[in-house]
């Protein structure tokens, strides 16, 4: 509501602006003869305020307001439909593109969101006249082609609609990757199986790894009687990417000797899909969330999509848009496959707001009512965050002892118990499980890396423990953490001179981390560098330390740096 109030009086500011100047007033005197332009001029400038200051529901509706007299060259139609979809709100956006009209647009947000519409409203062939006619930029005539090939199916034209998509190329390899899947869809909308087989274990083979590819890939292997190896489609998925609750849940049929049959999408379902998989992409790929519009115009095709609402608040949360974010979760549905994920989701954005108590209410809440493995995972993260490592420790071992039943074994699952343990000084238990970890996934840099400083900060298997290390920065030397844990393994072992030129290449490569900025003060402070230390250690405490780490820092700043820091600090991360 401030943030509102603030733009309502900015307005006449810019009416203001726009009224005054020129010699005699005259400027004046023409915004009196022309009320309608001069509005329309300021509902377009608080509009863009409130697009800068990260409000779409507010420049939506002041670029709707001033769409028909709005100066020349601004695109207030493009700005206003991607203001409505930032905002959520598909029927304002298409209504303001209906407004607008189809004119030729390097966008493309008026047109999709047209085609859209006119898909929503079964005209399919209206959806292909609206799109020909644009000439669009790379990534948004992607998009397109997918929507007209899935609207030749719907008419009929089916070597028509997979030629199309399969001829649908920007060079961008996830991008390309995506439509590729989408090709094999439309076999399977069309009834082509043998294609769509065909298609998708190319793409399986090939190491793409997207979870409706699988789930399509595998539904096709189950129904011809190929269970066996839907199954190892299934699980590869799961031990390569991750769990995915929709692919669980058709392993889980299958295993129970249930018939499959592919889902064979409709031209919603398909469209909304081309929007849906770039706009993962975008997710995956943005730092903000560019992603919304597209996310929003999946769901208006199809509302049941309900993974779109997973990424859409992944999206909202990276454009610092948490409590929208809170809003779209909680609308996931009890009845959907995505309902432990969202909650999950949920309650890390309860957590991460300092809402604990809620965030595992959230949680235990949604386990009760579905006893969901990645649910487990997630409140084991809860718990692990909270510090409760015993009460994670207790959720991942019930989680392995299920997975060891269906003969599964998840790397992960293992290293997140062995950190557990290793925080409750259980090392026995740790080390064994982050072998483990280490057996199925050996070129996993997370693991090498715990598991090396490990070894090395109590003083055993130094040798093993420094090559695990080295492994792990080669494979990502990119990494500030890891490349720390080189550095503070030096410093362990009192080799000084060593662990400052491994600290510093890692506070450059993660110059905000409060750890690595304080364990190069302690190098420092080692090798006679005093005031370089007490530099570092400075700029450690404004980068905002846990309580524990803060103390510790004062007082070494205080009274010189009279004892070793913490054991373990480097992999306590």
């Amino acid at each position: 509501m401030k943030k509102r109030t603030i733009l309502l009086a900015i307005a006449p500011l810019f009416l203001a602006s726009a009224c005054a100047g020129g010699p005699f007033g005259r400027a004046a005197y023409r915004s009196v003869a022309e009320p309608d332009t001069a509005r329309a001029y300021g509902d377009f400038m608080v509009a863009r305020v409130a697009a800068l200051t990260n409000d779409p529901e507010t420049a939506s509706r002041y670029y709707a307001a001033s769409i028909g007299t709005a100066p020349a060259g601004t695109e207030v139609a493009e700005r206003a439909v991607y203001s409505a979809l930032k905002a959520g709100d598909f029927g304002l956006a298409a209504g303001v593109a209906r407004r607008a009209g189809a004119g030729k647009t390097e966008a493309g947000l008026v047109p999709l969101t047209l085609a859209a519409d006119a898909l929503i409203h079964g005209k399919a062939q209206g959806a292909v006249e609206i799109l020909d006619a644009q000439e669009l930029s790379v990534f948004h005539k992607m998009i397109a082609l997918n929507l007209e090939a899935w609207s030749q199916l719907a008419r009929g034209n089916v070597a028509e609609a997979v030629a199309l998509a399969g001829s649908n190329r920007t060079g961008d390899r996830r991008l390309d990757n995506a439509t590729s899947h989408l090709v094999g869809l439309l076999q399977v909308a069309a009834k082509d199986d043998a294609a769509a087989v065909e298609t998708l274990a190319a793409l399986w083979a090939a190491g793409a790894r997207l979870a409706v590819g699988a789930e399509t890939y595998a539904e096709l292997l189950a129904a011809r009687g190929d269970r066996d190896e839907a199954l190892g489609v299934l699980n590869a998925f799961r031990t390569e990417v991750s769990y995915n609750a929709s692919l669980e849940a058709l392993r889980l049929r299958i295993e129970s000797g249930e018939k499959i049959a592919p889902k064979r999408l409709n031209l919603r379902e398909g469209a909304a899909l081309s929007f849906l998989l770039p706009g993962a992409v975008l997710v995956q790929n943005t730092s903000d969330d560019y992603a919304t519009p597209y996310l929003v115009i999946a769901l208006a095709l199809d509302p049941k999509l309900h993974q779109a609402r997973t990424l859409w608040a992944q999206a909202l949360v990276r454009g610092e848009r948490r409590d929208v974010a809170i809003r779209v979760l909680r609308e996931v549905p009890e009845a959907s496959p995505y309902y432990a994920a969202a909650r999950g989701q949920l309650a890390n954005l309860l957590l991460s707001d300092g809402r604990d108590e809620d965030a595992l209410r959230v949680a235990a809440e949604a386990l009760a009512a579905r006893p969901d493995r990645g649910l487990k995972l997630q409140i084991a993260g809860l718990y692990r965050a909270l510090k409760r490592e015993a009460d994670a420790e207790a959720i991942l071992s019930d989680v392995i002892t299920a997975d060891a039943a269906d003969g599964q074994d998840d790397w992960r699952v293992y290293f997140l118990r062995g950190a557990a343990r290793e925080r409750q000084a259980k090392w026995e238990g740790a080390e064994a499980d982050l072998k483990r970890a280490l057996e199925l996934d050996p070129t996993n840099a997370t693991v090498l890396n715990y598991l090396g400083y490990s070894w090395i900060d109590r003083g055993i298997n130094l040798e093993e423990g420094f090559d695990l290390i080295r492994q792990a920065v080669a494979l990502e030397p990119k990494s500030g953490q890891i490349v720390d844990s080189l550095g503070w393994a030096h410093y362990r072992l009192g080799e000084y001179e060593q662990a400052v030129e491994y600290l510093e290449q890692a506070v450059t490569l993660l110059p905000a981390d409060p750890v690595l900025n304080d364990h190069l003060g302690d190098a420092y402070w080692k090798t006679g560098r005093r005031k370089e230390a007490s530099f570092q250690w400075r700029r450690a405490l404004k980068l905002d330390p846990p309580a524990e780490d803060r103390a510790r820092i004062e007082q070494k700043l205080l009274g010189g740096f009279e004892r070793e820091p913490a054991p373990g600090a480097a992999v306590a991360r």
